[in-house]
């Protein structure tokens, strides 16, 4: 389609998507609709789409420019990320897809460009867990309310706002979706509900989590969170109870402190326009581009910004020690990470690695444990023994283990995790008497890491719970 107005005013605005050959047009960027607006997952209903060159599928329901008049910009629609290519062929057909906010690359005329290098970002989601398909549809319904809906009719989520006057829809420059009533006050909006990421200006209040997807390829919720508590900023892995691995602490405790992610900082405040009570400095954004703060899989929150093309730009959670080891999930369930980031199982005898060719995946141990380990008429007490580790440490903050014990003999310590049916694992952590030293009983047991005492001055022994073998008769 030829443009009929030259005037770089009217490019800015206009919107021309070259796709698959053929030519289709948007007479503006449209960053609002109005009751009632239906929009189906079908490039017939929603023309602004694209398939990326990986495979990726964006349908744009609301877009709105970069201020700049092109690059990186916000669209609310469906998105659906590739999977993974299968050897040196083709990536698989994108089949499900996320309402949701993302990142796209548009040009000069709002359309969505930059196939190769501007994968859509999703940053928000309704439905990370329920993907859709083909044919499913969000509607802004008559009495205020946003709503996904299968291919079916199913009701897939819900944004809850019918009956309190929404009069509309629009994404903002901040890429915040935001329900609006007559007045233009915010009714509902998607910064308050965040998914695996924060967009800047957006705040991770008391009582939300950023919750990391499962996988690269896996959106539903992980076991890794991120939340504001009363005593700062922290990064759990969800057991029972929640393992701890990052911790940003305040000088005194603070009900209700939450953190924004502002230009240059992710600050901790008990209150709008108190002084902060904590921040972590970061990099500021670069002119005319974007920035958002991810919480990935592996337990790291990363800052990525569109340079040519999405790029990491500073790793936010600085752990001792870590030469890579001190996340969680480096080497998976009872994986074992040395110095030079290498996975291995805890002892061949008793532990086999998930995947051999993929020892990060973690390890299982050869033979299941009892259901319980409580003792019965004609079944000993001990059902279970412990497989010791010297020099090596859990990422578990002291403070929120399963169960903590003070100035005990290392022989104590290994008796109370035997005694636990609960009891996984011990960490037994010494000064220079391993006759007095602290017990921090953990109730599952994620990524280890060896350590050394010289470096980290103290001394660390894993006790990791198995099956007692059988005694002959």
């Amino acid at each position: 389609m030829m443009m009929h107005r030259a005037t770089a005013t009217i490019i800015a605005l206009v919107c021309c998507l070259l796709a698959g050959g053929g030519a289709r047009a948007q007479p503006f960027d449209y960053p609002a609709a109005r009751l009632a607006t239906t929009w189906a997952n079908t490039d017939a209903a929603l023309p602004h789409h694209v398939v990326y060159t990986d495979g990726s599928v964006a349908r744009a329901a609301l877009l709105r420019l970069n201020p700049a008049g092109l690059g990186p910009s916000y669209a609310f629609g469906f998105f659906c990320t590739a999977s993974q290519p299968r050897g040196d062929g083709p990536a698989a057909p994108c089949t499900e897809f996320l309402l949701g906010v993302a990142v796209v690359y548009c040009n000069s005329g709002a359309g969505m460009t930059f196939v190769t290098a501007g994968v859509p970002q999703v940053v928000w989601s309704a439905n990370r867990g329920s993907p859709v398909r083909h044919g499913a549809a969000a509607e802004l319904t008559v009495d205020g309310d946003l709503v996904l809906r299968s291919s079916n009719g199913a009701v897939v989520w819900s944004a809850g706002a019918k009956g309190r006057s929404v009069a509309g829809a629009r994404i903002g420059i901040d890429g915040n979706l935001v329900l609006f009533d007559g007045r233009n006050d915010t009714v509902w909006q998607s910064f308050d509900h965040p998914t695996n990421t924060l967009l800047v200006g957006q705040s991770l209040k008391h009582g939300t989590r950023l919750t990391a997807n499962a996988s690269t390829a896996d959106w539903r919720d992980g076991r890794l969170f991120l939340a504001v508590d009363d005593d700062g900023l922290s990064a759990y892995v969800n057991a029972t109870p929640p393992q701890r691995y990052y911790h940003l602490g305040l000088r005194e405790a603070a009900p209700g402190a939450y953190v924004t992610y502002t230009d240059g900082s992710l600050t901790v405040s008990a209150r709008p326009g108190a002084p902060p009570l904590a921040a972590i400095q970061l990099p500021t954004v670069g002119a005319g581009t974007v920035q958002y703060m991810r919480l990935e899989h592996d337990g790291h929150l990363r800052i990525y910004e569109w340079r040519s093309g999405w790029a990491p730009v500073y790793d936010v959670l600085r752990l001792f020690p870590d030469g890579g080891c001190a996340f969680p999930t480096a080497c998976g369930a009872y994986g074992v990470c040395t110095d030079d980031t290498q996975c291995s199982c805890p002892d061949a005898a008793n532990f086999r690695a998930v995947d051999f060719r993929r020892p990060n995946r973690g390890c299982v141990p050869t033979t299941p444990p009892p259901t319980s380990c409580r003792s019965s008429p004609g079944r000993p007490r001990a059902q279970h023994r412990l497989v010791s580790l010297a020099s090596t440490a859990y990422f578990n903050d002291h403070t929120t283990s399963m169960r903590a014990m003070e100035r005990v003999s290392e022989e104590a310590c290994k008796r109370a995790c035997l005694d636990d049916c609960a009891c996984a694992a011990a960490q037994f952590y010494y000064g220079r008497d391993a006759g007095d030293g602290s017990c921090y009983l953990q109730s599952e047991v994620f990524s280890m890491q060896t350590v050394r005492p010289e470096v980290v001055h103290y001394n660390s022994t894993m006790h990791i719970k198995v099956q007692a073998k059988p005694t002959r008769n």
